[in-house]
């Protein structure tokens, strides 16, 4: 059961109220390729998740799996503690997933970055920047211009608002491009590239076409980020075949969707109702 209420949809099982995507941050993300949320999490979340990366960054350091430079790069962590469950459908945010995509939607990675600061990079360094598409062959074996089938919503867990903070870059309107963005000869970056410089609990979202790449961090802090990718349930996930039981057991029915549990494989691609309670939820709006 649900009410909706001045734009927003409240689950009355779960007590949430989902914000709706407006017809401007549509147009927005139709243009731009990407969206900014401001204040997406309240200081006590952003706290409660630091908390589980810490714990999760003191465990790999004693088992000496952190990268080369100290960093941590965790996939599918939502298996890794219990306060990344509550990402999975954060109600500021999985609204804008469904809206970009539709109600045939589920979650494809949980990725989390903890990119320790370091030296300044050089200018070659800096020159290397890396931009890329999402989506692993996707953008190699389809035809251009590619359609939108997955994106993802970057919490951003630290201050990010200094520019070497290490935080992501993106190209605006590199989503309805063909082929690369074009380059500024004198730094290798491409033209109009920007980066997300945004305070602690704010997150922004970003198509599988726009351009985008990992920055250098230099600041004298963590870079912490945790990524949430979202695709048709058509599309395989990126880090995981199945969730663990003691997973599921704790994920609401709208939840269960969103980590890919199915009654049946077919329902991948002819849904069943049972396993898409998201769409029997927007439609009763």
């Amino acid at each position: 059961m649900h009410t909706l209420i001045e734009g927003s949809i409240t689950d009355m099982e779960n007590g949430h109220q989902y914000t709706e995507m407006t017809d401007a941050q549509r147009e927005r993300l139709d243009q731009y390729g990407y969206l900014i949320i401001e204040d997406a999490l309240p200081p006590a979340v952003v706290g409660e998740l630091n908390g589980a990366i810490d714990e999760l960054y003191d465990r790999a350091r004693k088992e000496d799996t952190l990268g080369k430079g100290g960093d941590l790069n965790m996939r599918n962590c939502i298996v890794a503690h219990d306060a990344f469950l509550q990402l999975l459908d954060w109600p500021a945010t999985i609204p804008l997933a469904w809206g970009a995509l539709s109600w045939n939607i589920q979650m494809i990675t949980s990725h989390l970055i903890v990119l320790p600061s370091g030296p300044e990079p050089t200018e070659e360094v800096r020159r290397g920047h890396g931009m890329h598409r999402d989506g692993g062959r996707s953008f190699v074996e389809m035809q251009e211009p590619h359609p939108r089938i997955l994106l993802k919503i970057a919490y951003v867990l630290s201050d990010q608002t200094d520019p070497s903070s290490g935080a992501t870059s993106l190209v605006p309107g590199s989503n309805r491009i063909t082929g690369q963005p074009p380059r500024d000869p004198a730094t290798g970056w491409p033209y109009g590239a920007i980066q997300m410089n945004l305070p602690a609990g704010s997150a922004f979202l970003f198509e599988q076409r726009t351009f985008h790449s990992i920055g250098h961090n230099w600041c004298g802090h963590d870079r912490r980020t945790i990524f949430m990718g979202y695709a048709y349930r058509w599309v395989k996930p990126m880090d995981y075949i199945q969730m663990p039981k003691s997973l599921v057991d704790r994920c609401s029915p709208l939840q269960k969707q969103l980590i890919g549990e199915v009654g049946d494989a077919l329902s991948y691609y002819l849904p069943e109702e049972e396993d898409v309670p998201l769409k029997t939820f927007l439609e009763g709006k």
